[in-house]
């Protein structure tokens, strides 16, 4: 009976050790083929230099919307650095904005020093467009709550002449037709 009963032992322990390793096989393939999946999201890039700690906003309009809105934003909180970093906004899953706006500097009450961004960048699945710091204003219209130096190539963010603080850059007419080809990948 003994001898039974250890027998019994060894087999459910060899079962269930088995059983264990071909589950662990399952996850490793399963992870691997997580690798290879694409994201589906629209991506916009910002290389830029922000002193203090911030908040950025990213708008966009998807054709359900007609007006920048709070339903259709991406926020992303910065932490101020003195050199270059990337702020990488991510649209929800399969949304492609038909225009966008980049709101900088909400923290008025901070004081804010001047803001210098080097590359913008759209991506979506295997296409993107870049535009350069010396590119910028042809692609970005900042709003009066910005005033821009050319030789310094900074934005100071400030009030504007009603004493409201609301910076932002405003994609121009001619951003338009790359924001449709990066969408046709659809």
């Amino acid at each position: 009976m003994k001898t039974k009963i250890i027998i019994a032992g060894l087999f459910l322990s060899f079962l269930t050790i088995s059983c264990k390793n071909e589950e662990k096989k399952a996850d490793t393939t399963t992870e691997a083929v997580k690798e290879v999946v694409q994201e589906n999201t629209f991506d916009v890039s910002v290389d830029m230099i922000i002193k203090k700690d911030d908040d950025l906003i990213l708008y966009y309009k998807d054709g359900s919307n007609e007006w920048f809105d709070d339903d259709h934003v991406v926020w992303m909180g910065v932490k101020g650095k003195n050199e270059v970093q990337t702020v990488t906004f991510k649209l929800p899953e399969g949304i492609v904005p038909i225009d966008l706006r980049l709101d900088v500097g909400r923290n008025e009450d901070k004081g804010q020093e001047p803001i210098s961004i080097k590359k913008y960048k759209i991506t979506y699945l295997d296409k993107s467009f870049e535009v350069n710091e010396n590119q910028l204003l042809e692609y970005l219209k900042p709003n009066q709550c910005i005033k821009y130096d050319a030789a310094t190539k900074l934005f100071t963010l400030q009030k504007d002449d009603k004493g409201y603080y609301d910076p932002y850059f405003e994609s121009t007419k001619a951003f338009y037709p790359q924001i449709a080809k990066i969408a046709a990948n659809l």
